[in-house]
């Protein structure tokens, strides 16, 4: 009898510790961190975010990947120029925050932790920090480095740009988004002037912090 009386505790005691264990695997999953990723162009933030997604279990919500779908659908080409254009016609008729409204409603529905690749606007940042408690993180290089890996980028699509061309087009990209103030909002901030190497031990030592 005394042995029998036993047995609905120690299974009661297995199912408790079942439960802790069900109980601290979701809180774990709970403390992965939602992550933005932005810098200017040729600063390898696409590439971070796919180093990140790809060992952390990150899904990436690209924010250029949404406007080019509204390319497609208005039948333009997808170019900077007409991307740009076509943000900013529609930030006029929907708001200026509907292309992160939209990230957000993806992010949202995702069961895994996400990065927002390609936050351009203080709008987009702000959002991202208040609705799904982003970090943000600043991929940068010099003017010089991210000028050559965007000529070797677009080299079979015709990029013939000088240095002073590509530093132009970065001063006008500010006036129209606001970059200096986006950049400012970042939580960190990593240098990829040094090759691959030595970005992915900088992301890898981030991740071991926010985590």
């Amino acid at each position: 009898m005394t042995s029998a009386a036993r047995v609905p505790a120690m299974t009661s005691c297995r199912q408790k510790d079942i439960r802790t264990l069900t109980i601290k695997k979701r809180a774990n999953m709970k403390r992965k961190i939602n992550l933005g990723i932005m810098g200017p162009a040729g600063s390898g933030k696409g590439f971070a975010a796919r180093h990140i997604a790809k060992k952390y279990g990150y899904k990436i919500i690209n924010m250029g990947n949404i406007v080019r779908a509204l390319a497609r659908k208005e039948h333009i080409k997808p170019s900077r120029e007409n991307l740009e254009k076509l943000q900013s016609k529609f930030s006029k008729k929907y708001g200026k925050d509907f292309v992160i409204e939209h990230a957000i409603e993806l992010a949202q529905a995702s069961r895994k932790p996400i990065i927002i690749d390609g936050i351009r606007k203080p709008i987009q940042a702000e959002l991202a920090k208040e609705k799904l408690g982003a970090k943000l993180i600043l991929v940068d290089a010099t003017p010089e480095i991210r000028f050559e890996r965007m000529k070797e980028r677009r080299r079979k699509s015709g990029f013939s740009k000088t240095l002073e061309e590509f530093n132009k087009m970065e001063e006008n990209e500010d006036k129209v988004f606001n970059l200096k103030k986006t950049f400012s909002m970042a939580d960190f901030k990593i240098d990829n002037s040094n090759g691959e190497r030595y970005l992915f031990y900088q992301l890898d030592r981030l991740m071991a912090q926010i985590r």
